[in-house]
């Protein structure tokens, strides 16, 4: 027989509570995050003709000069450029006229046809006519912009570059090294939008006579760009690029400083 604990009629004894053993602390769950996805694109330069106007805002001072005031200078280059595939190579062929804002009557215009064998050569250019190559090949860099295939977030490469240019009456040779960078999408185009930064490393040489004067020039600057791609139509759409540099110019046995800053926009038409 099993003894029950306790007899009957004896007093009750101080009540007894369990308390419940306490769970775990509610996990705090984080809102759902939205879905993004990383850009992916192909991309190739479509042939046909598309518009540009690039606008170039410049300033130009002497470096350690008291008395020097800044000059700036502004200029509109409207560039038609024809794309036309061949076997084995690229006919690009460039139509364009350039205004400048401190000579109004003064309207250029040029025309230039490039067989663009490889987006990567860095041959040697010929040194241009300065007053008459007025759309220099420096706008072909940024309204043919180098771009792999295929293109998603976060991909990098680089470029190397030679071509002339001109500083004033004096032909420039520029060497200039640009990286790229997919940066995102890009919400000013719908559905194919892709954004590029671009930064750059720039090098100038030249030589030429100004007036009476033989003139020798050199210097070094850096860049930033951002690049905006229609990846279904195969177009840049818009650029902005802003340069720093500094150009040594010596004259008559004479060599003065001065730094330039150069804000360029371009968009398609």
């Amino acid at each position: 027989m099993l003894a029950s604990v306790g007899c009957a009629g004896a007093a009750p004894g101080p009540e007894t509570r369990v308390e419940p053993d306490e769970g775990p602390a509610p996990i705090a769950r984080e809102a759902p995050r939205p879905v993004t996805s990383a850009v992916r694109a192909s991309f190739e330069h479509a042939p046909g003709t598309s518009s540009y106007v690039v606008t170039s805002e410049a300033t130009i001072a002497e470096i350690d000069s008291a008395v020097s005031v800044p000059r700036t200078f502004r200029q509109v280059a409207r560039v038609e450029l024809a794309v036309v595939p061949a076997a084995g190579y690229t006919v690009v062929t460039t139509r364009g006229s350039v205004e400048d804002a401190n000579a109004k009557t003064m309207i250029h215009t040029a025309v230039d046809t490039l067989h663009a064998k490889s987006m990567d050569a860095a041959a040697e250019p010929g040194m241009p006519i300065c007053g008459r190559d007025t759309v220099p090949p420096v706008h072909l860099g940024t309204l043919l912009p180098p771009v792999p295939r295929e293109l998603r977030e976060g991909l990098r490469w680089q470029r190397r570059q030679i071509y002339a240019s001109c500083q004033g009456p004096i032909p420039i040779r520029v060497e200039r090294v640009d990286s790229y960078t997919v940066a995102g999408r890009a919400p000013q185009v719908v559905g194919s939008g892709v954004t590029l930064s671009r930064s750059s490393s720039l090098a100038y040489t030249g030589s030429g006579v100004e007036g009476q004067h033989n003139m020798r020039i050199s210097g070094s600057g850096s860049a930033q760009a951002t690049l905006i791609l229609d990846a279904s139509a195969g177009r840049l759409i818009s650029a902005m690029e802003e340069s720093m540099s500094e150009i040594d110019i010596t004259a008559s046995g004479r060599t003065r400083q001065f730094s330039q800053r150069v804000t360029r926009t371009v968009n398609r038409q």
